[in-house]
């Protein structure tokens, strides 16, 4: 466009059609910079070329295994819901000896079988979010150092896609193998300063590449937004007002195993309360200012509107200032009514902002523990807009944050790379059947309810390091739990409205008794946390009903028949309530495992655990242990105490009711069927 075509030839008149206006052999002419360029785009071409022909053979297995195994048409791929996609994997699972749930361990073992693959909606989410959970659990810790230091700007984190894709490449490939596992290198202390000179060698190596390609990536990043948005805002300029979330505040409110699509509808669910907060403050100096341009502006294209309707041959190519016509001022004129008409609000608003606000954090699960209390603050309304800002101002951040990430890259984050080393190995937990994944992902909340930490800076710095801000985790695992119980109205997956997630519990699915519709059925009984059945534990106290271990706890292909429903994967009730609160895990410290290798096996046999000392077990610590093939063994270093989540434990509640009663004799049923006794 810029090299072939002779513009000057146009004003000639003798010229009628494009080819007599295209310069031959233009590519000759061109200078070593857009030669350079277009032999780049040129090779970038073939190569994206040749890496889909070489995915096509992976697709097609991948079609096959939809069609066949799965039993998805070919028709019905863009429209089947993800949850009834996991729904059949482990409905096929079950169909496998492999990795079946509903064989003994003896039949496994006879079988010569000793594969705990786990395969169901949290093993699932763990594997395809392996990289991206320590990613979030980076942003929610601040690892990494995103600053730059600049007067006036030292506190304000420069985060961008650009910077986002190094952080892939410099961190996270550094760290993952190619079998997508951690690099066993990063679990022992004694790796930690090579490692982190490696590290910080590369992150600086990153910067200086950016350096280098800046200039060329800053370019066509500002001709492939022309090309994308100028349609766009010149058909409706309005859009220039329209706010999205920045890259990093994407980040911070992800949770963790929420895979990109149900997170991407949750942000969406967002965007009209999230207006609805920015314009709850009210600005009556600014509004009487757009007022008056809307006023103004809409009077001149009101008149020249007229006019031109009234004579169109002669008004419209009559020039008005500066040689300009009467339509090209009309959509000038229009254009800035529409920019002012938006800064106005409905004369219908009602301002509440707090209520505005609690609305969107319904949403995106973020509330930062100084926002409480202050909601309706203007303080809270700059920090909010500042993860809710313009389109056209994120554009523009993205462009400059070509550079602003070299900076960084070179600048402040190789500072972090002994804080970044020691975080993977502090924070990665191995998961027989899934492997090395971030600690946080496995909801583990299990942190010696019973014993409490005496209070001293210490220990409350440790704790801070070995939990989560914001409430992170347990706002994950509410939010994990809600993408994938099944409705019993609908049969499908749904968002829990506003107003009733803060009382979302899931109720206890109990085996079936003689009824093959009574998990279902109790599944679908609006229990809240409150009312939850209490029973009496063999040692005589009374305690909340727990979802048992051993038998169908949801009638499959749901996949919610998971290791979620298992008492240490449930949060205290309190976290329910509030993000304030700060989640913990269990570290890896000083464990008795000995890295040697991918370990992804049953660890069945080398327990030592047999059939006959099972039964000998105490009922409560046979829960507490790993069951067929849906328990885990994890090994992570002694408990720390109890976190800021799990201090404080709800334990009084009203009785069961019949809900008690039933599962008190499901309980003595199946205690006397394996030769217990009560």
């Amino acid at each position: 466009m810029t090299q072939c075509i002779d513009y000057s030839l146009f004003s000639d008149k003798d010229k009628k059609s494009l080819k007599e206006v295209v310069v031959s052999q233009c590519t000759r002419k061109m200078s070593l910079l857009w030669n350079f360029g277009l032999w780049l785009y040129v090779f970038y071409f073939i190569w994206k070329a040749v890496q889909f022909t070489v995915d096509l053979r992976r697709l097609a297995h991948m079609r096959n295994f939809y069609t066949y195994l799965l039993e998805i048409p070919e028709e019905d791929m863009q429209t089947v819901s993800w949850q009834d996609i996991v729904g059949r994997i482990m409905s096929l699972r079950d169909a496998n000896p492999t990795t079946a749930t509903n064989i003994s361990r003896s039949q496994r073992r006879w079988m010569k079988n000793q594969s705990k693959e786990r395969l169901d909606a949290h093993d699932i989410a763990n594997r395809l979010m392996r990289r991206d959970n320590y990613l979030i659990a980076m942003m929610n810790k601040d690892v990494i150092d995103l600053t730059l230091p600049i007067p006036f700007m030292r506190t304000h984190q420069f985060f961008s896609k650009s910077l986002e894709w190094n952080i892939h490449f410099a961190v996270l490939s550094f760290v993952f193998d190619e079998n997508n596992q951690i690099n066993q290198e990063f679990l022992k202390a004694d790796r930690r300063g090579i490692l982190s000179m490696k590290l910080r060698s590369r992150l600086m190596f990153a910067g200086i590449i950016n350096l280098l390609v800046g200039p060329f990536v800053v370019a066509y990043r500002v001709i492939e937004n022309a090309l994308t948005y100028y349609n766009e805002y010149q058909k409706d300029p309005s859009t220039f007002s329209h706010r999205r979330y920045t890259p990093l505040a994407e980040w911070k409110f992800r949770g963790f195993n929420e895979l990109p699509h149900l997170f991407q509808e949750r942000l969406n669910m967002s965007y009209p309360i999230a207006s609805v907060y920015m314009d709850q403050f009210p600005k009556k100096m600014t509004e009487q200012f757009a007022r008056s341009v809307t006023f103004i502006a809409g009077a001149i294209t009101f008149v020249l509107a007229v006019a031109s309707f009234l004579d169109p041959e002669h008004f419209l190519g009559f020039e008005l200032v500066l040689g300009k016509s009467a339509l090209f001022y009309i959509g000038i004129f229009a254009a800035t009514w529409a920019a002012a008409r938006g800064m106005i609000s409905e004369e219908t608003t009602v301002f509440n902002p707090e209520y505005a606000l609690r609305s969107v954090i319904e949403y995106i699960r973020y509330m930062p523990d100084h926002w409480q209390r202050r909601l309706h603050t203007a303080e809270i309304k700059r920090e909010f807009s500042g993860l809710y800002k313009l389109k056209v101002l994120i554009l523009i951040e993205e462009i400059l944050g070509i550079i602003t990430a070299s900076l960084v890259l070179i600048i402040s984050a190789p500072k972090c790379s002994d804080q970044i080393i020691d975080f993977f190995r502090e924070f990665t937990i191995h998961v027989d059947g899934v492997g090395y994944v971030c600690s946080f992902a496995v909801f583990d909340f299990k942190a010696a309810a019973g014993k409490e930490m005496k209070p001293s800076a210490s220990g409350d710095v440790r704790e801070d390091y070995y939990s989560t801000k914001h409430g992170k985790m347990a706002a994950s695992y509410y939010g994990f739990l809600e993408n994938y119980v099944i409705n019993p109205k609908t049969g499908m997956a749904s968002h829990v409205p506003p107003g009733s997630r803060h009382h979302f519990q899931p109720p206890p699915a109990f085996p079936g008794l003689s009824s093959p519709t009574l998990a279902a059925d109790m599944q679908g009984s609006r229990v809240n946390r409150h009312d939850i059945a209490r029973v009496r534990t063999p040692g005589g106290l009374v305690g909340q009903a727990r979802t048992p271990r051993f038998g169908p706890s949801m009638t499959a292909p749901s996949p919610m028949a998971s290791m979620l429903l298992d008492p240490h994967h449930q949060p205290a009730a309190t976290t329910a309530t509030a993000f304030g609160g700060r989640s913990t895990h269990k570290s890896r410290g000083q464990s008795g495992h000995r890295n040697q290798g991918i370990l992804e096996e049953s660890t069945e046999d080398s327990l030592g655990i047999d059939e006959h000392s099972r039964s000998q077990v105490p009922f409560d610590e046979e829960i507490e242990g790993s069951g067929p093939l849906g328990e885990s063994l994890w090994e992570t270093s002694p408990p720390k105490g109890p976190s800021r989540e799990n201090s404080t434990l709800n334990t009084e509640g009203q009785d069961g009711g019949v809900l008690g009663l039933i599962y008190q004799f499901q309980q003595a049923h199946r205690n006397n069927r394996q030769g217990r006794v009560l």
